[in-house]
């Protein structure tokens, strides 16, 4: 068969294929395991990181919970005590720009301070919408008032808004559809956990 004949380059060209996808699925088949036990260890990292417990050595109860927290689904709502403080804490995904966030938010009991925010995953674009896991954005969460109306994620000013008490966030410069999306998830969420404590 000649190397020029359409039938050797369909062969050919399926051999290449099946050697390619073949390889592809021996290494996702070995690496699955590993793959999960870190997603389940970056959700650990967020949740401990959401309740203020990165610095400090948690509890021997909190440290397991923490390791299960990667089982836990979007609609559920975790009641716990850290630091001799009730919180609730929400496991979370929503629409980005581009694809899905997840995350974590801690609040107190009566939802009126978030207590910590962190993403567990995006697919925002890097260097823009993509700086949504940086601490420097993350941090501006921790602590703020919850006004009656929500959270709002102002438009970038280039510099972080530490004022825990104006219920304002300041977003990305260069991503403002990515932080509109953050602050609808963020109301959403709190809408939420705010249902729940009413009941």
């Amino acid at each position: 068969m000649s190397k020029e004949s359409l039938p050797y380059v369909i062969v050919f060209t399926f051999i290449v294929a099946f050697a390619f996808v073949f390889v592809i699925a021996f290494a996702d088949g070995v690496t699955a395991e590993r793959v999960a036990q870190n997603q389940k260890l970056v959700a650990t990292r967020a949740f401990l990181n959401a309740v203020g417990y990165l610095e400090d050595e948690p509890s021997e109860e909190l440290a397991k919970f923490a390791a299960e927290f990667g089982e836990v689904d979007d609609e559920s709502i975790i009641r716990t005590k850290v630091g001799g403080r009730d919180i609730l804490i929400k496991r979370f995904s929503g629409q980005a720009l581009w694809g899905t966030v997840s995350g974590v938010i801690a609040v107190d009991e009566s939802v009126s301070e978030i207590i910590g925010f962190e993403i567990i995953s995006q697919n925002e674009t890097p260097g823009l919408g993509g700086r949504i896991e940086e601490s420097w954005f993350t941090q501006q969460f921790r602590g703020e008032t919850i006004p009656p109306e929500g959270i709002i994620v102002a438009k970038g000013e280039g510099k972080p808004d530490y004022d825990t008490d104006n219920g304002s966030i300041d977003g990305i410069t260069g991503a403002s559809l990515t932080s509109a999306r953050i602050e609808k998830i963020v109301n959403s969420e709190i809408s939420q956990l705010r249902k729940e404590t009413a009941r």
